[in-house]
């Protein structure tokens, strides 16, 4: 299956800011993204909450979803707190 296929843009149930594969640390995300510094920064706030998917391996939006949802242990969103 296509990772594509998978992801369900703007679903109504659990997203991927609630899922335990989804990292939005500015940190990571720069450090994933070497060369978004050079015009921007991880912590900018046209990012949002958007982050990284360690399952699937792209970069999506927090309101997204898919069948791979695994829900957070603790209270924090995507490792990082705002």
């Amino acid at each position: 299956m296509k990772i594509f296929d998978s992801i369900q843009l703007g679903h109504s149930g659990p997203t991927c800011q609630q899922c335990v594969h989804f990292q939005n640390d500015p940190a990571v995300i720069e450090d994933v993204y070497r060369g978004l510094t050079a015009m921007s920064s991880g912590f900018a706030s046209v990012r949002d909450r958007d982050g990284l998917c360690q399952y699937h391996q792209i970069y999506l939006s927090a309101r997204d979803s898919c069948p791979r949802f695994a829900a957070r242990k603790d209270d924090r969103v995507g490792g990082y707190n705002d």
